[in-house]
């Protein structure tokens, strides 16, 4: 699973443009105007993403991501296989707001993303913000990263790094007034 930083494909753009309109967000066209790829950062797997999010729900009081999934105050955090954060200011929808292939797609915003990785940090007990082993070389050189038989064997690591390439994302699309797809 990766994050992938950029422009989206046209049937992207337009579900995130209509989701927008219902959601009575204006001032967004910045964003469509972004390069076509700025850059890829990895989540590790699936398997990595929930592992993140299962941490999440449990310091909610949950017992895993399924059951967070409808009353998390996290609301930007990739609960769903797919998912689109604009560099916008705007209270997401708790459904996916938008279909890609008629797969549903969460539509949030990176500042509460950024906001919700912030609160998560203050909870967390995983050293959230720490660089976890390999973590610099992805970021370096996503294709020579992605070439190794690269591994994170320990919990704690798995949830650090999927913390940082989130907020590293939600931080890169903002600065660059740009998308940030995740995806399987």
């Amino acid at each position: 699973m990766d994050l992938t930083i950029g422009r989206l494909s046209e049937e992207m753009e337009e579900g995130a443009v209509a989701a927008l309109a219902r959601l009575g967000v204006s001032d967004a066209e910045a964003w469509q105007q972004a390069p076509e790829h700025i850059a890829t950062i990895s989540l590790l797997n699936l398997a990595s993403v929930c592992f993140f999010t299962d941490h999440v729900a449990k310091l909610e009081g949950f017992a895993d991501s399924a059951a967070a999934l409808e009353c998390t105050r996290f609301i930007n955090l990739p609960w769903w296989q797919m998912s689109v954060w604009l560099p916008l200011a705007f209270q997401p929808p708790p459904e996916p707001a938008m279909k890609s292939d008629g797969w549903p797609v969460f539509l949030g915003s990176c500042q509460g993303l950024l906001a919700d990785l912030a609160e998560i940090q203050k909870l967390s007990d995983s050293g959230l913000g720490a660089m976890p082993e390999g973590y610099e070389m992805m970021r370096a050189d996503y294709g020579a990263f992605m070439r190794t038989r690269f591994e994170l064997s320990d919990d704690r690591s798995i949830i650090q790094w999927v913390w940082r390439a989130l907020r590293d994302g939600a931080e890169l699309a903002m600065s660059r007034s740009s998308p940030m797809l995740g995806l399987e």
